[in-house]
């Protein structure tokens, strides 16, 4: 659904989304990686989000991005509609797609991309090893071609903007898993950069065998 139609179909998605609540979730400001697992969000949901967001932009037009984050905050704490996905992002992320609505979108796409080739070549979705470093290579490389660089630097640092205090499921600081994703997130975005042109097939083909090197530009915890 184009964003230009979206606002024809306004009331109808209103009423969806009142009629269909998802599981509701406490919003913590920060989320853990722990807590959070890497899952596909639909771009139909996504686009509902980004609806959303709009629609109140409009409604506050001399607001701040702080001031329109506390209003969706309170908005979902009462129509308890698309509140899964707002609470998956973490502050920092819920801001961008304030400011860059559009751009969130293609962020959500490469995302969901990400983690299809993940699972395609690795039969996983791992947490600190090789499929790892694969998916955020990939993820932030396709972004790069989608939304720029600068774009996508900002997003995926946002994504890591979490709690970081103890360990992970598999036993590593999660500071040293914040260290390994940003590290192979910038790897990701300097590959995309340099092959702009090319399909994502052939980009995602380009990072696996990256990574797959003995020397490899990624770095993981363990296998």
């Amino acid at each position: 659904m184009k964003l230009k139609k979206i606002f024809k179909v306004l009331p109808c998605l209103l009423l969806i989304i009142m009629l269909f609540p998802q599981t509701v979730m406490a919003h913590t400001g920060c989320v853990s990686k722990e807590t959070e697992e890497e899952i596909q969000v639909p771009r139909e949901d996504f686009e509902n989000l980004v609806l959303l967001v709009e629609k109140v932009k409009l409604e506050h037009p001399e607001a701040s991005n702080d001031e329109i984050l506390i209003i969706m905050d309170e908005h979902f704490e009462k129509t308890k509609g698309i509140i899964d996905i707002w609470n998956q992002l973490t502050d920092s992320e819920k801001k961008l797609v304030i400011q860059h609505p559009l751009s969130a979108l293609k962020v959500n796409d490469a995302k969901n991309y990400a983690i299809e080739s993940t699972i395609a070549r690795f039969g996983k979705n791992g947490l600190g090893d090789r499929s790892d470093a694969f998916r955020h290579g990939i993820w932030n490389a396709k972004m790069t071609k989608d939304i720029g660089y600068n774009l996508a630097e900002q997003f995926a640092t946002a994504h890591e903007d979490k709690e970081v205090s103890g360990s992970e499921s598999d036993g590593y600081l999660k500071m040293q898993h914040k260290e390994m994703d940003l590290h192979n997130n910038n790897v990701g975005r300097n590959i995309g950069q340099y092959n702009l042109e090319v399909l994502d097939d052939e980009l995602a083909s380009i990072i696996h065998k990256e990574i797959m090197k003995e020397n490899s530009l990624f770095v993981w915890l363990h296998e």
